[in-house]
């Protein structure tokens, strides 16, 4: 059974008073004047865009944004086009006069992402912490309200020192404001996080059935979950599941290295297999889709083809800097953000060098993409929920229009493997228009290492063979 233990939706007085204050500090300091449109901060920010001639603010406030990610207005800059954000106030007018404001800020809290896969702040609270909203601290609501907006890059799993930086953030802000003493917010800078070993946990026995419970909880609460007589369609093929549990368990690998897979279908963005250990009994870590690492030049090489393509250059086969030098570094790195990379891009020439971090998860819904003509689609673990006969969920296909479908290179390898640089890190892909599979090997604390040949060419090998015909 699969049982929902950190995706509970939590209710407004569960929400501490210190918390509360530092999201409206952060993200809306007029949530409870306004109503639902901040006109005042719409005339700065358009006077901010009209200077740096780009879409540098946006203004959102906390309705905004509730409602932008309740309908999935989200996204890159189209989503800031003037037609867009006419939908988006019209709707959260409509938010505004259905819910109050303390309903609102809870279905804000419940809905919003806090990085390593965490949605909804409970889910933060259990996964950061091991505590409930409740019991957050002064300094772990500060933290949790500051990386709101950095969601993967200053996830404290990921980068604690960034993570730290946003919250010193939100409590010079409340100085601002007169909401706290500099000596009030000196002494929460040095309470400790607390934040607790993302590989610790409860195991579960099997790989696919630990990652099905992220999906799972994000759709329902843990009293739905736990009391029975669901049934849930994944898209999952649990023969290409076992194939790669499997070929993981029986590779010998040194060092006490990690592992991580994911495969997905091009075109439907169906998950097929996920592993995110190489641990028989996966823990709440799973590296598929939470760990950020270095890519390296190899696979990067059909990333730079793609958007070379896109702006009319032709790529130069087996030479991906000389590929990337046609392009200007920050339009290289707005047509990689196409594919759904939002991690750290390295600078100049080291870019194009595979200098980008990246999960396996995103890696693979980026080669996807250019199997899909161009059109990135959404990872999809659920696909129906039925409850007796009632069909309570049911999540359709769903791709975002990210590059032209002449894009796509003529010549792409089926087959690819490499180092990152430095060497910390070791990718496999299989390209198929049916199946794209993503392996991941390397430490959970960046150290160089080197695979021995026939380590990798066996594995080239047993991942071809798992290549649909």
């Amino acid at each position: 059974m699969v049982h929902g233990k950190k995706r509970r939706l939590i209710k407004y007085s569960e929400i501490p008073p210190f918390l509360q204050t530092c999201l409206l500090a952060r993200e809306d300091s007029r949530f409870l004047e306004h109503k639902g449109v901040d006109y005042r901060g719409l005339a700065r920010a358009a006077l901010r865009n009209l200077k740096d001639q780009d879409f540098t603010q946006g203004a959102s406030t906390l309705s905004m944004q509730l409602t932008r990610n309740t309908y999935n207005l989200g996204g890159e800059k189209r989503t800031k086009s003037l037609n867009r954000k006419f939908l988006e106030i019209a709707l959260t007018y409509r938010v505004e006069s259905t819910y109050t404001k303390s309903e609102i800020l809870t279905h804000y809290l419940n809905r919003i992402y806090f990085g390593s896969g965490c949605n909804g702040i409970e889910e933060a609270a259990l996964t950061y912490f091991g505590r409930t909203t409740a019991q957050l601290s002064p300094a772990q609501s500060a933290l949790l309200a500051g990386i709101i907006r950095a969601p993967h890059a200053a996830s404290p799993h990921r980068n604690l020192p960034r993570a730290i930086q946003e919250q010193h953030q939100v409590l010079e802000r409340l100085i601002t404001t007169n909401q706290l003493t500099p000596q009030q917010a000196k002494e929460i800078k040095k309470t400790p996080i607390q934040l607790r070993d993302p590989t610790a946990g409860t195991t579960e026995s099997n790989h696919a059935e630990r990652a099905l419970r992220r999906p799972l909880e994000t759709i329902l609460s843990n009293n739905q979950i736990t009391t029975g007589g669901l049934t849930v369609h994944t898209s999952l093929d649990q023969k290409l599941q076992s194939q790669l549990e499997l070929l993981l368990q029986q590779t010998h690998l040194p060092d006490n290295l990690q592992t991580a897979s994911i495969a997905i279908h091009p075109s439907t963005g169906d998950i097929l297999a996920i592993i995110g250990t190489k641990d028989p009994k996966p823990s709440a870590f799973n590296r598929a889709l939470d760990s950020a690492r270095d890519l390296g030049p190899n696979l990067m090489e059909p990333l730079l083809a793609t958007i070379a393509i896109e702006r009319g250059h032709l790529p130069i086969p087996g030479n991906p800097v000389t590929t990337g030098r046609q392009l200007h570094p920050k339009d290289a790195i707005q047509l990689l953000r196409r594919f759904g990379f939002e991690n750290n891009f390295g600078q100049g020439e080291d870019l194009y060098r595979g200098a980008l971090t990246t999960t396996p998860l995103e890696l693979a819904t980026a080669y996807a993409t250019i199997f899909n003509q161009g059109n990135r689609p959404s990872p999809v673990y659920i696909r129906q929920l039925d409850h007796g006969e009632k069909t309570i969920f049911n999540r359709q296909t769903s791709t975002h229009p990210s590059f032209s479908q002449h894009s796509r290179p003529e010549h792409l390898p089926t087959s690819i493997n490499g180092p990152s640089l430095p060497k910390t890190d070791h990718w496999f892909a299989t390209l198929h228009d049916q199946q794209i599979i993503i392996l991941w090997i390397g430490h959970d604390t960046p150290k160089s290492f080197t695979l021995p040949n026939p380590t990798i060419q066996s594995l080239t090998h047993q991942l071809k063979k798992l290549t649909p015909e």
